[in-house]
């Protein structure tokens, strides 16, 4: 495998949905122990081999174009332009079936896991720096047990539909005071709206936590297994 230089990895980063992909690559952007080289819709994007042929990792979301190819799939096609590229395929599905797609030659590199709004960017960072180095958790993923959603889809009925209504906004990048005009509201009754809907979509989060970030990212998950 490539012998890593004391620089930032270099990624890829492929996501369909738009507020996602906005939100976390944000959050990737923060770490300077990683260069966030691209950002995609789907795999059509990303397919140009010099820019494959520069990366470190690529950060693919598994459910991508439904006519064209999945993460793995994706990841198979970088890693036949890219030797040495590691890739990191996320989830809101569980990703123990997924393991057994990618060639056994090819395993080395490879990491999967469940997309969370829990993970922090340190989370994402020791994973990415990981598979970087040629590492991966394809084995111990393909024994996990996998996990139901019924928690998760509760969680989702916690918040009632005003609630539901603002959390979309604010996954749209709109900010308390636009949503508060758009809704008819007070801009403070949004606000209190949020705080209490980031409590019941991050139950015994830190104060220190980057709350709204967290929160976004676990509605989007939500939204999308409901």
């Amino acid at each position: 495998m490539r012998t890593l230089v004391m620089r930032p990895i270099r990624v890829l980063y492929v996501e369909n949905d738009s507020a996602l992909r906005r939100i976390l690559g944000e959050m990737l952007a923060k770490s300077d122990k990683l260069q966030l080289v691209g950002s995609y819709a789907n795999a059509n994007e990303v397919l140009d081999r010099a820019t494959v042929r520069g990366a470190d990792v690529a950060l693919v979301d598994f459910s991508l174009d439904q006519n064209g190819l999945n993460g793995i799939e994706l990841g198979i096609a970088l890693r036949n332009i890219n030797e040495y590229i590691g890739i990191v395929v996320y989830s809101q599905h569980s990703v123990s079936k997924m393991v057994n797609r990618v060639p056994k030659a090819m395993r080395h590199g490879w990491s999967f896991f469940d997309k969370s709004a829990e993970m922090s960017l340190s989370d994402y960072v020791r994973i990415i720096h990981s598979t970087a180095a040629g590492n991966g958790n394809w084995e111990a993923v393909s024994e996990r047990d996998v996990q139901g959603v019924e928690a998760r889809t509760s969680i989702f009925f916690q918040l009632s539909p005003q609630q539901r209504a603002i959390m979309s906004l604010s996954a749209q990048g709109k900010g308390a005071k636009e949503i508060a005009a758009q809704l008819g509201l007070s801009y403070s009754y949004v606000r209190k709206q949020l705080s209490r809907s980031y409590s019941v979509l991050l139950p015994g989060a830190s104060p220190r936590d980057d709350l709204k970030t967290a929160a976004v990212l676990k509605y989007i998950e939500l939204t999308r297994q409901n």
